[in-house]
C-alpha cells in the first residue's frame, strides 16, 4: 500500500512543479516582451501636462465646431482606437481625441478616478487648448463622464454624442472585473490568452503598422493603476450621476448598437427616457457590436453632420 501512495505522492509533486515552472515561464516572458515592446512604440499625438502629469491627445481637421473624442473603459490607445472615425469627422470638424490617465501614451496615476478628477482633468486640458465651445462625442463608460461634465460646463458643451454610451440607470457598475483583469496582466496570462485569441484586444482596422502599435499598448496598459481605480470608482460614479440629466436645450444624439440592444432589453429605453424631455434629440440603432466607430465610421460621421447641422 505504501508503494502506491509514494508513486501517486511523486506524480502529484511533478504536476505541481510542472505547473509553477508553466506560470513562471509565462510571467518571465510577459516581462521580457513588454521590455522589447516597449522599445518598438512609437508616440502620436502631443502632450499637455494636467495636474503635475502628461496628457496625451490629438488634434485634427480645421473645421469651425470641435468635437472631443472620449474613450470607452480601458481602450489601450484612444487615439488609434478612433482613427477610422476621426478621418471622417476630420473633413468637416476639428477632432480632438483625448487620452485620459492609464491610457495610450498618457502617464499613468494613483490619483482617485472619481468622475470629478476625471471631468477636472480633461476641462484643465481643453482649456489649456483653448477650447471653450465643442461637442463631446463618448463612446460607451464615457457617457457617464460626458453628464456630469456637461452639467458642471453646461454653457461650453454644445451637443452630446453617443457611441452606445452608457447612462448610470443601467446598473452593473460593479462588473469591472478589475481584481480579474490585474491578475492576468501581472501573471502574463493576458499575453497568453490574447495570443490564443486576438480578438479580445478590438484592435480597429488600422492597418498593420497601427494595428501592431495597438497591441503593444493593450499589453502595456491593461491593469494600469489608473484603470483599475476607475474600475473600483465605478459604481461611485454611478451613484454620484444617478439624477443627473441633460439641460433640455441641448442636442443630444445616441447611436446604438444591435449586439447591446438586442441583448439588454432596457438598453433602448433607457436612453428614450433620458432624452423624452429634449428639445433636439435622436436615436440610431445600428446593426454591429459595441465598437461601433471601428465599423461604421463613415455612417456615424455622416448622422453627426446631419444632426449637428
Amino acid at each position: 500500500m505504501k508503494k502506491p501512495l509514494k508513486i501517486f505522492g511523486i506524480v502529484s509533486l511533478s504536476m505541481l512543479l510542472i505547473i509553477a515552472l508553466f506560470f513562471s515561464g509565462v510571467f518571465i516572458n510577459n516581462k521580457i516582451q513588454l521590455n522589447r515592446e516597449g522599445k518598438k512604440i512609437v508616440s502620436y499625438g502631443e502632450t499637455a501636462v494636467i495636474d503635475g502629469k502628461n496628457m496625451r491627445f490629438q488634434i485634427s481637421g480645421e473645421g469651425e465646431k470641435t468635437i472631443v473624442l472620449l474613450p470607452g473603459y480601458m481602450t489601450a490607445s484612444p487615439i488609434i482606437d478612433f482613427k477610422l472615425l476621426i478621418n471622417e469627422l476630420e473633413k468637416k470638424y476639428r477632432v480632438i481625441a483625448v487620452e485620459p490617465f492609464g491610457y495610450g501614451l498618457s502617464d499613468d496615476t494613483d490619483k482617485e478616478r472619481s468622475v470629478e478628477n476625471l471631468n477636472e482633468e480633461l476641462h484643465e486640458l481643453l482649456a489649456h487648448q483653448g477650447i471653450n465651445k465643442y461637442t463631446i462625442m463618448g463612446h460607451s463608460i464615457s457617457g457617464v463622464y460626458s453628464l456630469a461634465y456637461i452639467n458642471k460646463y453646461p454653457h461650453e458643451v454644445e451637443a452630446f454624442i453617443g457611441i452606445d454610451s452608457s447612462l448610470p440607470s443601467q446598473g452593473g457598475a460593479d462588473e469591472h472585473n478589475s481584481e480579474a483583469i490585474q491578475l492576468l496582466s501581472k501573471s502574463g496570462l493576458y499575453r497568453l490568452l490574447s495570443n490564443m485569441n486576438v480578438d479580445m484586444l478590438k484592435i480597429p482596422e488600422v492597418g498593420d503598422e497601427l494595428g501592431e502599435q495597438y497591441r503593444y499598448l493593450s499589453l502595456k496598459n491593461i491593469g494600469s493603476e489608473a484603470t483599475m481605480n476607475e474600475g473600483e470608482s465605478m459604481v461611485d460614479n454611478f451613484n454620484k450621476t444617478i439624477d443627473l440629466q441633460y439641460p433640455k436645450s441641448l442636442p443630444v444624439l445616441y447611436f446604438l448598437a444591435t449586439e447591446s440592444t438586442d441583448t439588454n432589453d432596457n438598453w433602448l429605453k433607457i436612453h428614450q427616457d433620458m432624452i423624452q424631455n429634449s428639445q433636439k434629440s435622436a436615436i440610431h440603432i445600428i446593426e454591429g457590436e459595441h465598437y461601433l466607430h471601428h465599423t461604421h465610421s463613415k455612417q456615424l460621421a455622416e448622422l453627426t453632420a446631419s444632426f449637428l447641422d
